[in-house]
């Protein structure tokens, strides 16, 4: 699969995870719910204020390692009736190695992480 392709490939999963502002001053639960080389799509039980950018801390399944990216927020819709919000975000700052770990993740699906 080339590079380019890999950059788009998405997969669907269910990886908890904690948003936070940059300064770390705010912290929520969330919920991954499909994750690519450049973006990702999570749910929240609250509904995050607008700033700029947020950090996304996630271990993949069975992994020992917690990665963190940069993001900013793209969309938000509610879902549901419990009124839970899914949002869209672009990855904007992201280390090599959670790049290697997000690309093998979303095309093999049996990451090496630990």
């Amino acid at each position: 699969m080339s590079e380019e392709r890999r950059a788009h490939v998405r997969r669907l999963l269910q990886v908890d995870a904690f948003v936070t502002t940059e300064g770390l001053e705010q912290r929520w639960r969330a919920q991954i719910i499909d994750i690519a080389r450049m973006a990702t799509g999570f749910i929240t039980a609250e509904e995050l204020p607008e700033r700029t950018r947020y950090r996304l801390q996630f271990r993949f399944p069975g992994s020992d390692i917690q990665d963190e990216v940069e993001m900013t927020l793209v969309y938000c819709h509610t879902v549901g009736t419990q009124g839970r919000f899914h949002y869209g975000a672009r990855i904007l700052a992201v280390s090599q190695e959670c790049v290697d770990r997000i690309v093998e993740y979303v095309t093999r699906g049996n990451p090496r992480m630990r």
